[in-house]
């Protein structure tokens, strides 16, 4: 079980998605155990108008008499909520974004001493969803009362709550629209690696994987008569029509079984609201689909016809699979691969013992199918047969076969390293050691054989050994001495030329003692003339009180 002593929840609302241009609108936190909240407002600072009201409900006028949040009220609320010594629960990453930002921004400490946990990254769902995976909808799927249409801070930290707890500790993951919770016995489809993306947060070791593809074979056809469909049934129909040319061995049935009893591992927990019509159709072995629903019958109709022109077109394309591919052996379709290691399957469109080919017909970016190209090979060759529609399909359809090679993986960080080796550009210095830009650089000269550490940018202002060629050491330098009056007139400056930067030339300084002192100026626009309270606070909020220009 959950234990509500070891969280607190924090929500934010705020006036966009980013947290260098968007207000922070309000903060919102809950104390499980004992049910304590805080819920607070903020002014607006950085946007003249709130922009959010049909999302969170909050007006400007709700903000007008708010004050910024304080150092001694971010200290109480630590002390109050123990912020430091529990876990800070949020759904999503923008609420750790938003706080940190605005901590930044008032110079405000103790962000550091803070832990956040985002347990979103305990859904796994795929890339391709409905943008249906809602907070508000798995809410729904519990049971969880009190979800609005209209967010508030405080209630959404309560449903954040009661989420969390219902999960109890469990990741969920989202196939089509059923949600499930996962099992660490559940074989996991080699494609969900790659569009499942909170996988990432689950596996510990994902496979370097990188691979090189080169077109060998180029087909087109041309048809008035040729039409895509939507949700890639024109891939689907296409691959069943080229497997029942090609007279490929259906495994379909075996995988399926093993698919389902893969699936019975997984506990259902609800479905998910959808608006996405799925076409329920049986495949015939003349490449063409039979409706199962009355009310699809015409559409499949439509499919069936462009099915049978593509059919009319394409023999020298099954021709140059069988033989050249395949090499006339006998063809499997659906063959599954299960790889015990790694407790990952992946299902082959087209295989024999030493061959795969795999059919695509929405993506021709070989990353985002690599995972699935590495465990159905199995150390087979690989092969891509790629569909390419024209933007207008009476225009015809390209069928474009890729041999796909595996090449050695190069991790960023050397490929970093390459980039900083040219960047040095000495035939007489050789990078040992290289950790990023951020770390000191292990050198070694091979004239005098001395080996060094030198920061990453010294390295590139002074590319040179320093045994063979060092430094000269300069003469003392004259130092100039400055009035006083000259040291103010060039605070005046520097400060002027950053108001300038900040209100694109909009504001003009009249004068300026230290970033402390009060200042006075005037917006260059509608001729307005004040005194602020504090230059600092110019900087932060740099823009005309009167006619509230902004650049």
């Amino acid at each position: 079980m959950i234990d509500s002593k070891k969280y607190v929840v924090l929500d934010v609302e705020t006036n966009g998605l980013s947290s260098i241009r968007d207000d922070l609108l309000s903060i919102s936190i809950y104390k499980p155990d004992d049910k304590k909240t805080y819920d607070r407002y903020l002014p607006l600072e950085l946007n003249d108008r709130v922009k959010t009201t049909w999302i969170n409900g909050i007006t400007e006028e709700m903000l007008e008499d708010k004050e910024s949040l304080t150092q001694k009220e971010f200290d109480n609320l630590i002390n109050e909520f123990e912020l430091d010594k529990r876990i800070i629960l949020t759904y999503g990453n923008i609420d750790e974004k938003f706080i940190k930002k605005y901590l930044l921004r008032k110079k405000i400490h103790g962000f550091e001493k803070l832990t956040f946990y985002n347990f979103k990254h305990d859904i796994i769902s795929s890339s391709f969803s409905e943008g249906n995976i809602t907070k508000d909808n798995l809410c729904a799927i519990y049971d969880i009362e009190n979800i609005n249409k209209v967010h508030t801070g405080l209630n959404d930290c309560i449903l954040e709550w009661k989420l969390f707890r219902k999960m109890n500790g469990n990741k969920l993951i989202i196939i089509g629209n059923s949600v499930n919770e996962f099992n660490s016995e559940y074989i996991i489809p080699a494609s969900y690696l790659q569009y499942y993306t909170n996988f990432k947060y689950c596996i510990n070791n994902f496979p370097k994987i990188n691979y090189e593809i080169k077109c060998i074979k180029s087909f087109h056809i041309e048809s008035k008569k040729l039409k895509k469909f939507y949700n890639n049934i024109s891939g689907i129909t296409i691959e069943h029509l080229i497997n029942t040319m090609l007279d490929a061995k259906d495994m379909d049935e075996k995988t399926i079984l093993f698919q389902k009893l893969n699936r019975q591992k997984l506990k259902e927990i609800g479905v998910l609201p959808s608006k996405i019509h799925q076409i329920d159709a049986i495949f015939n072995k003349d490449g063409t689909i039979t409706a199962v629903n009355k009310e699809d019958k015409k559409r499949v109709d439509d499919i069936n016809k462009v099915t049978l022109v593509i059919k009319k077109e394409i023999t020298p394309l099954i021709e140059y699979i069988k033989n050249t591919i395949f090499k006339n052996k006998n063809i499997m379709s659906q063959e599954l691969v299960v790889n015990k290691n790694d407790n990952v399957m992946a299902k082959c469109d087209l295989s024999t013992d030493d061959t795969v080919l795999e059919i695509k017909s929405f993506n021709n970016d070989i990353n985002k199918f690599k995972y699935q190209l590495y465990y159905e090979s199995n150390g087979r060759n690989i092969y891509i047969l790629q569909t390419f529609w024209f933007s207008n399909s009476k225009k015809g359809l390209d069928f474009k076969i890729f041999k796909v090679k595996p090449k050695e993986y190069e991790s960023n960080l050397e490929k970093r390293k390459k980039i900083f080796e040219k960047k040095i550009n000495s035939k007489t210095i050789k990078v040992l050691e290289y950790n990023g830009f951020r770390k000191d650089v292990k050198l070694k000269c091979t004239i005098c054989g001395n080996t060094w550490t030198s920061s990453y940018n010294l390295i590139l202002k002074y590319k040179k050994c320093p045994t063979c060629n060092p430094k000269p050491i300069k003469g003392k330098e004259v130092k100039i001495v400055m009035t006083e009056k000259e040291k103010m007139a060039k605070k005046l400056s520097n400060y002027q030329y950053k108001i300038s930067l900040k209100s694109n030339s909009t504001i003009q300084i009249l004068n300026y003692k230290n970033s402390k002192e009060k200042v006075t100026a005037k917006c260059l626009r509608c001729g307005y003339e004040w005194t602020s309270l504090r230059a600092d606070h110019l900087l932060e909020r740099c823009y005309c009180p009167k006619c509230k220009c902004r650049f």
